[in-house]
């Protein structure tokens, strides 16, 4: 059976019987279909908020009916894109938000500070993010910039991203992201460009090819390389941090 579990599209493998203490519980083992945050866990199925089922008989019988016209299935995709930027209003009422928990912190090797919540709850109440981190040294920037991502990329709301660091802390930028929230960066510099060029041709754009990117914008900068990205670049393209000095500052 399909099921949607915090905020994310997942299989079921396995049910397992918990007795609680007032009321029957079960163990619930999900596989998810996207690529993003940990592949599979088990969850305690009554206590998950938002949880549900797709039941079997719900699929659409493809052998029997036609597919959908190619029209028709471009203006989906379309609408979905559009409604990404604001899955969570009430389709009867779009001035009432519906309240919806963050999944962000669930998803991320951290422990996370109440403050450190405050930026990811400003970035769900702007239409398009803009922010500055700018907190002292040692006060978890990182993790914020960390939590504001996983929690944008959980709700749809960006599919690309790009990570401008210099470039001595372009490996430690990607070490972060992946240790500390299971997201994983490809580093983009000239080398990377020529060994992508040889495997796909020459016409291969790393800006294009790779969906989150870490970057020093020493390399960007050049004439060259700015040409290649200025095409792909769109306002979708989400810049969370240029550290300066340390992985920490955004």
């Amino acid at each position: 059976m399909l099921a949607t579990l915090r905020n994310r599209r997942g299989i079921i493998v396995g049910v397992e019987d918990f007795d609680g203490t007032s009321e029957r519980h079960h163990l619930v083992s999900v596989e998810y279909t996207d690529p993003e945050g940990i592949p599979e866990e088990t969850v305690l199925w009554e206590r998950e908020h938002g949880r549900d089922l797709l039941e079997p008989h719900a699929l659409p019988r493809v052998a029997q009916t036609a597919p959908m016209p190619a029209g028709d299935f471009d203006a989906l995709v379309r609408a979905t894109r559009w409604y990404a930027f604001s899955p969570f209003l009430r389709p009867d009422d779009p001035t009432q938000r519906v309240d919806r928990p963050l999944a962000a912190p669930f998803f991320g090797a951290v422990q996370v500070d109440d403050f450190q919540m405050i930026p990811v709850l400003r970035a769900l109440q702007m239409p398009r993010v803009s922010l500055l981190i700018a907190d002292d040294v040692g006060l978890g920037k990182t993790i914020e910039a960390g939590l504001v991502l996983s929690e944008l990329l959980l709700r749809r709301r960006i599919r690309r991203v790009l990570v401008l660091s210099p470039a001595a802390l372009r490996t430690q930028w990607r070490q972060e992201m992946r240790d500390k929230f299971s997201l994983t960066f490809d580093l983009v510099d000239r080398a990377e460009t020529f060994a992508l060029q040889k495997r796909l041709g020459l016409d291969a754009n790393p800006w294009r090819t790779f969906p989150r990117i870490i970057a020093s914008y020493h390399y960007l900068r050049q004439p060259d390389v700015l040409a290649r990205f200025s095409p792909p670049a769109s306002p979708r393209t989400l810049l969370p941090a240029r550290p300066s000095s340390s992985p920490g500052t955004c």
